[in-house]
């Protein structure tokens, strides 16, 4: 999920923990646990950390990755609440833990349920674990907290209310996965391909994006109303093309390549340069697939510079690609 959404969860888990009997009779406790669970939700987040030192290529590899590992789920919350419990020694340290665990706990599996999936099976396995049934960004969940926000701001006993949230976010969530895998069955029933079939969630709980990735070939495009629109075709790649091993030697496309999945390359010719564009077919705006790593190359195949991460405009792009813009990883 995205940030916003982990902070404004942050809040909701402070809200919830009143109804623990310790924390609404001892404001010092009850604003620790806020510190606590807004904290813990971003925990696994302060990876990014190494985009600033070791740059967005690395990032981009590593992210969702250790921080969001078992050893993970223990390390976040004994760290967050330590550093309170120093700053605040007259409170109780066991429910300051609780919450914060919980709230590192739900941070994890949310980014497991959308389509980035996150690594959290290490150290027993370094597969990318990806449920997608809730998008990146969902609306629902915004909706359902500041709800839950405008009660507790008009004087409502927040554990209630937050019961009450987290309630119907526990159905939200239960019904996501359901439809999905409903969605799932009909469209391998409909499209009979041959193949890998990976359903995106949109913000729309009716509208998904589908990837079908066969021997030799990707479809990609959306179902909504029990009617699947084909969107694009894609015969795969050559991998023994010269420019596309080329691309390989370039780290910021091995970084992309290490967490990304139904990559497509193109070759995109010049006069004197040419690029080769790795894309993840499964982040689909319209006609545009933004989550990308390019490589420029002179005709000798010699690296002039690249790039990865989101791209949602060219000349963006080609800004990033300049070469005293660009940064080699």
């Amino acid at each position: 999920m995205d940030t916003s959404t982990h902070i404004t969860m942050g809040f909701g888990l402070a809200g919830l923990a009143y109804l623990d009997p310790a924390v609404s009779s001892d404001p010092s406790l009850a604003t620790a646990i806020l510190f606590g669970t807004v904290l813990g939700s971003n925990a696994p987040d302060f990876d990014y950390i190494i985009k600033l030192v070791k740059g967005n290529g690395m990032y981009i590899e590593h992210h969702r990755g250790a921080s969001h590992s078992l050893p993970a789920l223990i390390m976040w919350p004994l760290l967050v609440s330590c550093i309170i419990f120093f700053f605040c020694k007259n409170i109780s340290l066991s429910p300051l833990l609780v919450w914060t665990s919980l709230a590192v706990l739900l941070h994890i599996l949310f980014d497991v349920m959308n389509a980035y999936g996150t690594q959290a099976g290490r150290p027993f396995t370094k597969k990318w674990l990806s449920l997608n049934f809730l998008p990146l960004i969902d609306p629902f969940i915004y909706l359902i907290h500041l709800v839950g926000f405008f009660f507790w701001s008009i004087g409502y006993f927040p554990g209630t209310i937050f019961a009450y949230v987290y309630i119907f976010l526990i159905l939200y969530v239960a019904s996501r996965y359901i439809i999905s895998r409903k969605v799932r069955s009909f469209v391998k029933k409909v499209a009979n391909f041959d193949g890998d079939y990976t359903l995106i969630p949109t913000i729309w709980i009716h509208k998904w994006d589908i990837v079908i990735e066969s021997e030799s070939t990707y479809h990609v495009g959306s179902f909504k109303g029990k009617t699947i629109l084909w969107v694009h075709q894609f015969n795969k790649h050559d991998p023994n093309c010269p420019k596309i091993k080329a691309s390989l030697n370039d780290k910021n496309i091995v970084h992309f390549l290490a967490n990304s999945n139904h990559t497509h390359a193109m070759i995109i010719p010049g006069n004197k340069e040419f690029e080769v564009r790795w894309m993840d077919l499964r982040f689909r705006h319209k006609n545009h697939y933004p989550y990308m790593a390019v490589a420029k190359f002179n005709n000798h195949h010699e690296i002039i510079s690249s790039y990865t991460g989101w791209v949602h405009r060219s000349h963006k792009l080609q800004n990033k690609l300049n070469p005293s813009n660009a940064v080699q990883l």
